[in-house]
């Protein structure tokens, strides 16, 4: 085993005692999402330079979901059964969402669907409310990722042999 991957394993795991440790001093309830965005953001290859279309996928996500929300409560309002609304507005809303983030805007900081999914579950999970403290929350766990990824840099480039560290790196995904 190289010698970077558990120094990085050691970085993240401190990284993400201390984030929750602090987190728990905001008084909110929901920092286990932070880990949410830091699952999507490692299985997704991130990298700090996506950082920024990651941010702007999480608020499209966030909007997407107070708008998917707002839909299914809506068609509630005119009698329709709560797993009609929910399968038509489901089927309708993520339609939509897909095809435009896949499509017009693939080219923009909006083209990371994986970031958009989890958002808009994550609106899910809170019934439409608390919407302040779930953007903080995402958005601190954007934070915690971006450190990581700093931290991955700095200790490959200082602790991987190059030719071991890109072996060792396709081996794990």
């Amino acid at each position: 085993m190289n010698k970077a991957f558990w120094i990085y394993s050691l970085w993240v795991s401190l990284l993400s005692a201390v984030f929750f440790f602090l987190y728990g001093y905001t008084g909110l309830t929901i920092g286990w999402m932070s880990f949410i965005i830091l699952a999507v953001f490692f299985g997704m290859g991130s990298t700090l330079k996506d950082v920024p279309s990651c941010l702007c996928c999480i608020i499209a996500g966030l909007i997407w979901g107070q708008l998917d929300y707002a839909f299914i409560s809506f068609e509630a309002s005119f009698g329709v059964p709560a797993a009609a609304a929910m399968f038509i507005g489901i089927t309708l809303m993520t339609t939509i969402t897909m095809g435009l983030h896949l499509t017009v805007l693939r080219k923009t900081p909006f083209n990371k669907l994986p970031f958009i999914f989890a958002a808009v579950a994550l609106t899910f999970s809170q019934n439409g409310e608390n919407e302040v403290a779930l953007v903080s929350t995402l958005v601190a766990g954007l934070l915690l990722a971006a450190a990581c990824s700093l931290g991955e840099r700095f200790l490959f480039a200082r602790f991987a042999k190059p030719e071991d560290a890109d072996a060792e790196k396709k081996e794990i995904m």
